[in-house]
């Protein structure tokens, strides 16, 4: 056999995943009844290109991030990340920013809130793929509803600003702009924008590269919109790229030798049919006929300027005209459509011993009874197989490559899922490519990390393996019956790549499930976890220990399975086999895990307090689109704590994690507004932040929101509210909100001891230093509701293990005037409370509690009481397991 041609067209191979939206119902501003019709018909085009699309229509801002935070998870893997926005966008200060359908743009604090810089996603998309490409269909009439905006520290005017600003590309990325640069875009009369439209009918032309396909569509929209619109983009690719790769492989049969017995009449040549990729019409003609003979198609005479479909060529005759004839030749050539062409020879040899062909009959005079029984048509193949979605591409099991009886020579891909990406060892196939019957163990198929439909997920899953009744044969014993579970099923077919009648496809079903790893232990926000996730006191521990354990063992090599493993092993207080596997999934390039050893470090928990250590980890994951890295990294550099101060810097990061969702970010940046020590002073700005962060029900956001309303500050006072606001973050676990309710009660002369006292214990509990100082100053006022004489020593020694100024100081300060004998009975209790053994409680901290001291530290334990005492309630405290998260 003979194959000319190349596998694929130079340039970038591998996954393809793409972001599409489009914005048209916009609630405040003018609704652009085409940019959802353009995303549709972007998706379609793109899925037929073999991207994984993650769509998204009319989304309000929680929808944006929503969006945007699925797309960044299908690039873990991704090789080329390509990013589709049609609808309203606005440039300020040198960036263009998305604008979602509920943004109304009404205040000057309003785009760091409602808005999205596209720019931050692009930094993101470059951290995960080897190549990038965004398309802006969006530069349409301005939307301003006023008329400058805060950026960072600066207000910047935006008046008499309209379409986009141009953005130099970072090495391997391009630009596409529907116009060009601060021109405004048409939406069109038609159901597609101008420049959406001539892209979709363009961008699957097979092997043309994109810089070529640009140009030819930028003439097209100049044509269509006579002269009103000019298509820009701007590129620094390194590589060349095209959406539709075909293989160009024309397939043919070099060279044929027919053996015939002396005395033949006629033969068929029996040539195999030409086989080409993708389904292009093929031609053959014949440049050299017999020399004592012809060649006949059915009853019509071939010469040299006869031109067959290339499917007739294994029905073409030869016809000796020489009783003596011992051998002759005959030569033909196979021409696609585009040009390309092979060529064959086919050999017809006298053979003695050669065994002739059983009559053939005419085509146009077969007689009755004469018919040859014809042979059973070959079977469908079926096969089935399972996949947990973001475990990578899934191979054909082993037990069906062994048994399923495929048809030799060439297979073509000829349908998939949208949903589905099929690649061949490590090369993605798409639609219309050919596989080797012998490449079928190499086959591999991987489901999308689309969220499953509530329809869906009522489909039955099947069990793995070839189905009974098919062309398979089991090794031992039958397949199991299928199971009726709720999954998905993802489909492949395979059909042979030679047309017959009745072909007979390799249909593969592919049953996708999300792993009960991912349901029970992913983390809110991880760009690469697969489901929404779990916040650390909603985890189920114990089933959670179980899946992710499993998982581990069944995907060693997938790192969020470590990270879910390690938040299970950390929940149930197991920190170091938890701290074991956080390195391994954070090497592994778990960006989440780096984030938490991060704050390990950070904190001091379980490890050695490293704040360096800590702000390295958080700027490899804040790279990657991280919130929380994003907004751990902020705050550290606008603190200054392992890293030098830089308050611009850390303010873009607390804005890129704001934009993402992170209501923390949105929080700080608040506070900063509100305090004003690093930045200007601004309530009404910090009012902004805090409402957003409250609607969205975090409890950091309701208790700065309550401080506001307590002061007045940007708004007018209201003290109920402000309760209001604390009682709902307290009940809701927020730590402090019980001490604020208990401080403003004192103000008001409102303050019930007892109930004042559980608000204080509660807070001290969550890790709230103040809340345990305040605690034990009102139970040594009031000792009839101490819950015993050990009490306010054990609440001041836990004030003062959190490290926070000036509640800790006053604490350990406080501490520092209790009896000796006191603190040291305590210290017996504490040890004794973890499991040790030091005989009677009398205060006195001999060699015995020393070495239980030892032992719980694993270490050498301080020598001195008050200080001994501190780190054992801070460790006591730790093993309790709070939510670390919300300090």
């Amino acid at each position: 056999m003979l194959a000319i041609g190349t596998a694929s067209a130079a340039g970038v191979n591998g996954r393809r995943a793409a972001l599409v939206i489009g914005n048209s119902t916009y609630q405040n501003l003018v609704q652009l009844p085409n940019a959802v019709n353009d995303a549709d018909r972007i998706r379609e085009v793109l899925e037929r290109a073999n991207f994984e699309v993650t769509l998204g229509k009319d989304l309000d801002k929680k929808g944006l991030e929503e969006s945007i935070l699925g797309f960044l998870r299908t690039l873990n893997d991704g090789d080329v990340a390509l990013f589709y926005y049609s609808g309203h966008a606005v440039q300020v200060a040198g960036n263009n920013y998305m604008i979602p359908v509920d943004a109304s743009l009404a205040t000057s604090y309003d785009l760091e809130v409602e808005a999205y810089n596209m720019s931050n996603l692009l930094e993101y998309m470059r951290e995960t793929s080897s190549l990038q490409i965004a398309i802006l269909d969006a530069c349409r009439a301005n939307p301003f509803a006023n008329n400058s905006y805060y950026v960072g520290q600066k207000k910047v005017a935006v008046e008499g600003k309209k379409g986009l600003a141009t953005v130099a590309p970072e090495t391997g990325t391009l630009i596409v702009y529907s116009t060009a640069p601060d021109q405004v875009a048409l939406d069109g009369s038609g159901d597609l924008s101008p420049f959406t439209g001539t892209f979709a009918e363009f961008a699957l032309k097979p092997n043309v590269e994109v810089r070529k396909l640009l140009s030819d569509i930028r003439s097209e929209v100049i044509r269509r919109t006579d002269g009103k619109q000019t298509p820009w983009d701007a590129s620094s690719l390194t590589s060349s790229f095209f959406f539709v790769t075909r293989q160009n492989l024309l397939i043919i049969e070099d060279l044929r030798e027919v053996r015939v017995p002396p005395g033949i009449e006629q033969v068929a040549l029996r040539i195999s049919p030409p086989i080409t990729s993708g389904d292009t019409p093929l031609g053959l003609s014949f440049t050299k006929l017999p020399d004592k003979g012809s060649l006949w198609l059915d009853d019509k005479k071939l010469d040299l300027d006869s031109k067959i479909a290339a499917d007739d060529v294994e029905r073409v005759m030869f016809k000796p005209s020489a009783a003596d004839m011992t051998a002759d030749e005959v030569r033909y050539t196979v021409t696609t459509e585009g040009g390309r062409s092979a060529s064959g020879i086919v050999k017809v040899v006298v053979d003695p011993k050669a065994t002739a062909e059983k009559p053939v009959k005419p085509t146009l005079a077969i007689q009755r009874g004469e018919e040859e029984k014809p042979k059973p048509a070959p079977k469908p193949i079926q096969v089935a197989m399972a996949s947990d979605i973001g475990t990578g591409f899934v191979p054909m099991p082993e037990e069906v490559v062994r048994s399923v009886s495929v048809p030799s020579g060439w297979l073509r891909l000829e349908s998939r899922d949208p949903e589905t990406q099929v690649a061949v060892g490590e090369d993605v196939v798409s639609e219309g490519d050919l596989i080797k019957v012998e490449d079928i163990a190499k086959l591999r198929i991987r489901p999308s990390l689309r969220v499953v439909s509530d329809a869906e997920a009522a489909e039955p899953r099947v069990a793995t393996g070839a189905q009974p009744g098919t062309e398979t044969k089991p090794a031992a014993a039958p397949p199991p019956a299928p199971k009726a579970m709720p999954a998905p099923v993802r489909t492949v077919v395979l059909t042979p790549a030679v047309k017959t009648q009745a072909p007979a496809p390799i249909t593969i079903k592919v049953a996708v499930s999300v792993n009960e790893c991912d349901t029970l232990a992913a983390e809110p926000l991880d760009v690469q976890a697969v489901s929404d996730g779990k916040l650390p006191n909603d985890i189920d521990v114990p089933k959670a220990l179980a899946a992710c354990k499993a998982a581990v063992g069944q995907y060693p090599d997938v790192a969020r399975f470590k990270y879910q493993y390690a938040r299970a092993l950390y929940a149930n207080g197991q920190f170091d086999a938890a701290l074991g596997e956080l390195n391994a999934a954070s090497d592994a390039g778990h960006v989440r895990a780096s984030y938490l050893l991060g704050r390990l470090y950070q904190l001091g928990s379980g490890v050695k307090r490293d704040l360096a250590k800590a702000v390295s980890l958080y700027e490899a994951a804040a790279k990657r689109g991280d919130p929380y890295s994003q907004y751990a990294l902020g705050r550290a550099l606008i603190d200054g704590r392992g890293v030098g101060a830089d308050i611009d810097r850390g303010l873009a990061l607390l804005a890129g994690a704001a934009e993402s969702g992170h209501t923390y970010a949105m929080n700080q940046l608040g506070w900063e507004y509100h305090i004003g020590e690093r930045v200007q002073k601004d309530d009404a700005r910090a009012l902004r932040f805090f409402t957003e962060s409250a609607g969205r029900q975090d409890i950091y956001g309701m208790v700065n929101l309550g401080i506001l309303y307590r002061d007045g500050a940007g708004v007018q006072q209201d003290t109920a509210k402000a309760a209001e606001l604390f009682e709902k973050a307290r009940a809701n676990g927020h730590p402090y909100a019980g001490r604020l309710l208990g401080r403003m009660a004192v103000k008001n002369n409102a303050a019930d001891p007892a109930t004042l006292a559980r608000w204080y214990r509660e807070s001290a509990e969550r890790g709230d230093a103040w809340g345990a100082l305040f605690a034990a100053e009102l139970l040594q006022d009031n000792p009839a509701l101490k819950a015993d004489d050990g009490e306010v020593i054990r609440l001041l020694a836990l004030g003062a293990s959190q490290n926070v100024p000036d509640a800790s100081d006053e604490a350990k300060a406080a501490l520092g005037k209790m009896g000796s004998r006191d603190i040291g009975m305590q210290v017996q209790a504490a040890l004794a409370r973890m499991g040790q053994d030091v005989g009677d409680m009398d205060g006195v901290l001999g060699a015995r509690s020393r070495e239980a001291a030892n032992a719980v530290l694993g270490g050498a334990a301080p020598r001195e009481p008050r200080q001994l005492l501190i780190d054992l309630l801070r460790k006591e405290w730790l093993a309790s397991r709070p939510r670390l998260d919300m300090l």
